[in-house]
């Protein structure tokens, strides 16, 4: 075999080693790589509340698998300004999300962003009677005065499922989003 041969030959094989190896990735980097959502939605609906006051209620979810995915509820202005954001693991919105099933995933995020306030101003919520730990059926987050205070502007209230039996209720007023706690509907 010449010499030249020979050069074809080992640059051949070069060639063809460097085709079966990784593209600059050692196993160690690929392990590294994080692994892309499998569970992962939006959905969003325009919010005309009371007043003329408008907003974008947006939701989405991501995860690796939907039952330990990260839902996450957002308000916006009408400008665009978040004006409210939570975030909750799946395993907490049982009522809302059906974790088992990722095809109807964009059903229950839009089912998500409906308004569950009866009535959509916060005077609907129950009364907190003076002296009392809480309002009845209600997990406060904030103070009666600030609670009572909410009720008494008859503001737009957002309310969405929030656990298993409860709905989170967020007063607005303006470009202002209270977080006031969660509802919890009477049993019949």
């Amino acid at each position: 075999m010449t010499l030249a041969l020979r050069s074809a030959a080992f640059a051949l094989a070069l060639a063809a080693l460097a085709a079966c190896s990784p593209s600059g990735n050692s196993g160690a980097d690929a392990a590294a790589l994080p692994a892309q959502p499998t569970c992962t939605g939006e959905a969003s609906r325009d919010w005309s509340a009371v007043g003329s006051q408008y907003y974008l209620i947006e939701a989405s979810l991501s995860g690796a698998a939907c039952e330990r995915a990260t839902a996450l509820m957002r308000i916006r202005s009408r400008e665009g300004a978040v004006l409210y954001e939570r975030e909750y693991p799946m395993s907490t919105l049982t009522l809302a999300f059906n974790v088992y099933n990722r095809i109807n995933v964009a059903g229950d995020l839009e089912a998500w962003t409906a308004n569950t306030a009866e009535v959509a101003t916060a005077d609907w919520l129950p009364a907190w009677p003076s002296g009392a730990p809480n309002p009845p059926g209600f997990t406060p987050a904030v103070s009666r005065s600030v609670y009572e205070a909410a009720r008494g502007a008859q503001g737009p209230l957002f309310c969405y499922p929030d656990g298993g039996e409860s709905n989170a209720c967020v007063a607005m007023s303006g470009d202002r989003a209270t977080y006031l706690g969660s509802l919890t509907p009477e049993r019949s």
